[in-house]
Order: C-alpha cells, then structure tokens, then sequence
C-alpha cells in the first residue's frame, strides 16, 4: 500500500542522512511515528519510536524533556494496542522525568496526567482515573 512505500522509502532516507551527518534524526523518526501511529500503524509506529528513544537517551540523557516526550508517545501507542499495563509505565516515567526537570504547573506534565487517566479509563479503573 502507498503508507508502507512511503514509510520504507523515508526510513531508508532517515537512514542515509545519519550515516552522512553522524546523527540528529531523531525528532524526523519521532515524527514519522506519531503519522503511522495517526494511520493505525501501531507495530511500526512503536519500532520506530523505541529507536527515537534510544537515540534520545543517548544524546541528552534520561532526564530531558525530549526523552519524556519518547516515553509518553510509546505509551500512547501501547495503550492503543490494548496492552495498558506497559502504557502505564511508559507514561509513569514521563512523568516522573516531567516533574523531575519542570515541575507540576506544565501543559506537558497535564498532558501526560491526561494519559494515565485515559490509560485508566481503558482499563474500567475509573476511581484511579479521576485522581
């Protein structure tokens, strides 16, 4: 189909452009993603942004906000796959990197809460949803 053509085709770009620049694409493979993720591209989406997160842990540590936002995505996905216990930790520990380096009055750190409640939700625990 032509989102997998697609697909392929930029990967093998994204590919091409680190071997030649030694790295910095993670935010396109972070954004290519959250599309196939947009499409129902669950397992593709996730390999992918698993690689972003390896990447991002790499070049600016486990505490940074692009880490987070890794996390947060893999979780996003997880959830929609239906395993919500593994979307459960992946959002925890955004979070936990959310609060850590920006404190509780954020618009990323209401987004992830936003998550757990909906990760809760999925899962027909709605007393923990509303916390």
């Amino acid at each position: 189909n032509h989102l997998r053509g697609w697909y392929m085709t930029t990967v093998k770009e994204l590919a091409e452009e680190e071997a030649a620049r030694g790295g910095g694409v993670s935010s396109k493979l972070f954004n290519l993603a959250i599309s196939l993720r947009k499409h129902g591209e669950y397992a593709t989406a996730l390999l992918l942004l698993k690689s972003c997160l390896r990447r991002r842990r790499t070049r600016f540590g486990e505490q940074h906000k692009k880490t987070a936002e890794a996390y947060s995505a893999i979780g996003t996905v997880y959830d929609r796959m239906g395993e919500h216990d593994k979307a459960l930790r992946m959002q925890k520990e955004a979070l936990k990197i959310r609060l850590d380096s920006r404190g509780k009055q954020q618009p990323d750190v209401a987004n992830i809460y936003n998550e757990l409640g909906n990760i809760f939700c999925s899962k027909s625990e709605y007393d923990k949803a509303l916390q």
